[in-house]
């Protein structure tokens, strides 16, 4: 009885669609997971509406690469970092993991837009 009352109660702080509870560092990983490319594509937005940029094709290029590499096993939660990897395009993907990276090239290339306006907006 015991059981199924604290399995009903972690049931309703769970996240996933099958009803069974997550530890918050497998909701960390999928979060992690889900939320490298976004700075990635918002760089590539800012560097294609950039008329001014020179080398614009290399700015994009650069705005898919990252640094390290984030591993989670979604079964047992079992987790890793790997800072030496460079990737272009993302940490890769396989069945059973999650995966993340820093988007380092993005940060770059999002700071160098934001100094580039703040410069602009100067003079």
């Amino acid at each position: 009885m015991r059981m199924k009352r604290r399995f009903r109660r972690e049931r309703l702080f769970c996240f996933s669609g099958d009803g069974y509870p997550r530890p918050m560092t497998q909701m960390l990983g999928l979060a992690a997971a889900l939320a490298w490319p976004i700075p990635m594509i918002v760089a590539l937005f800012l560097v294609a509406r950039d008329r001014t940029l020179r080398y614009r094709i290399l700015w994009a290029v650069v705005c898919f690469v990252g640094i390290g590499a984030f591993w989670m096993e979604q079964a047992t939660g079992r987790w890793g970092f790997v800072p030496v990897a460079i990737n272009l395009l993302g940490p890769g993907s396989q069945p059973g993991f999650y995966k993340a990276t820093l988007p380092a090239g993005a940060i770059a290339v999002l700071i160098l837009l934001r100094l580039r306006a703040r410069k602009r907006a100067s003079l």
